[in-house]
């Protein structure tokens, strides 16, 4: 098992072995989208109608946790003065505030559920509420992802499991949109010590030889909309066909899952979750199902 337990294959090479992913450099600051031409009225629409939509109803259904000992009041208003930051002028004011917190004693996990999950929620709502734009929205979901990235690895440290052998494969739908909630999900794994492949795939094929070629006790996938379901459902039909693993359990999450309890059920998935934190316990116990015909 390796520290960072990250497995990046090729689907074609059935001999990939996890590895630590290479340290990323900061990102360069780039040009403000609203430099650039005006985009075509068609692109316009697609955006409003079909892409912003859907990332709005991703950003709403993020892990909600009631941990907090801070009067909801205040708490609000952090949430509120930490948005501001994340689509500031300043790049580096938001990063500046969480190593703060965590110079103050804060922990990864509360940082990740009780400040960047409700700050991107808050954000999809305002948009919702038009309160603020689509660019607005997109550079300060882009500056969460980028904090969650570089907390990712003291976030892993703070655990370090005995003997944890478990793999999981966490994706999307070939052809859907990658969303910061798989992104915040796959780093739980991490900390639970899971050997970890994470999509998204380019085509449904693809997917397919990844789970012919290797070995994961857990395949996961992400939906947030209902767009491509009957895609979903093949998907799973074939994972189970292909599956070098064959008892390998299959679990949904991600905003379709509150929406349509049922979903589980109608797909020919094993389990369900909506708690991040709690989603590697829950696999585990899907994989002694899986193994003991319980």
């Amino acid at each position: 098992m390796t520290d960072v337990n990250e497995q990046s294959f090729s689907a074609g090479n059935p001999g990939g072995h996890p590895g630590r992913a290479p340290s990323q450099p900061k990102p360069k600051a780039v040009a403000p989208i609203w430099r650039f031409s005006p985009a075509p009225k068609a692109v316009v629409q697609s955006l409003r109608t079909h892409i912003i939509p859907k990332i709005v109803l991703a950003l709403r259904a993020l892990p909600v946790v009631a941990t907090s000992t801070v009067a909801p009041r205040e708490e609000a208003n952090a949430i509120e003065a930490f948005a501001g930051l994340a689509v500031g002028l300043d790049d580096d004011a938001a990063f500046a505030h969480v190593d703060t917190l965590l110079s103050g004693g804060s922990s990864v996990e509360s940082i990740l559920l009780d400040l960047l999950a409700p700050t991107a929620r808050l954000l999809g709502a305002q948009w919702e509420t038009d309160e603020t734009d689509f660019v607005t929205v997109t550079l300060g979901v882009s500056r969460l992802q980028r904090i969650m990235r570089r907390l990712g690895e003291s976030f892993h440290s703070e655990v370090h499991p005995a003997d944890a052998s478990e793999s999981v494969l966490l994706t999307i739908i070939p052809g859907e949109q990658h969303s910061f909630g798989l992104s915040m999900v796959a780093e739980f794994f991490r900390r639970a010590g899971w050997n970890l492949c994470t999509g998204p795939f380019t085509s449904h094929q693809e997917l397919t030889s990844l789970v012919q070629n290797h070995w994961f006790d857990v395949v996961g996938f992400s939906v947030s909309s209902d767009r491509r379901l009957d895609e979903l459902k093949q998907d799973i039909g074939a994972i189970r066909r292909s599956s070098r693993n064959r008892h390998v359990g299959v679990m949904l999450g991600g905003p379709m899952v509150i929406v349509q309890p049922g979903l589980m059920a109608t797909m020919g998935a094993d389990m369900m979750s909506v708690d991040a934190a709690s989603a590697p316990q829950q696999a585990r116990g899907l994989i002694y199902r899986m193994t003991h015909g319980v």
